[in-house]
């Protein structure tokens, strides 16, 4: 009778570690949701209001864009690292379980942080470029956003 006692404590504590797992998951891609949905009208935005963008409100603007990219992209490694580590931890106390981590993402996330790291950087890179043409019109009329902002830069 113990045996089957331990047993429907095992399945109780799977299907436990299993709804938590999940939801980690599902804030994984609300964070990614919320980052790529916010990109895009940044896009849209530096496109259609070219030439109305000012020095300063440009500054304030890649300040406060660089703080969000930041932020979404630290919760977005912090989650994997709780998902990998209760992946990891369970696999530890339960022997024969299998590496749900890997099985449900088709690998491994332990390196997951870089690739995070690396697509809001280019992200964002990609926003300062825009940012600068936008600026950068603004300021000259007869020369591109960059080479009007190197040209104010240097003198």
């Amino acid at each position: 009778m113990t045996a089957l006692t331990d047993r429907d404590a095992r399945e109780k504590e799977l299907l436990e570690y299993l709804r938590v797992f999940v939801m980690v998951w599902q804030k994984i891609d609300f964070i990614w949701g919320m980052f790529v949905t916010s990109y895009i009208p940044l896009f849209g935005f530096l496109h259609f209001y070219q030439g109305q963008i000012d020095g300063s409100f440009g500054m304030l603007f890649a300040v406060a864009i660089a703080a969000f990219t930041w932020i979404n992209g630290t919760a977005l490694v912090t989650h994997y690292d709780i998902a990998a580590t209760m992946s990891r931890e369970y696999r530890r106390l339960n022997k024969a379980f299998p590496d749900l981590n890997a099985a449900l993402s088709r690998r491994g996330i332990e390196r997951r942080g870089r690739l995070v790291y690396f697509t809001h950087t280019l992200a964002f890179a990609g926003f300062l470029y825009m940012m600068g043409e936008r600026v950068g019109e603004t300021l000259c009329s007869d020369r591109s956003g960059w080479g009007c902002l190197w040209a104010v830069l240097v003198g």
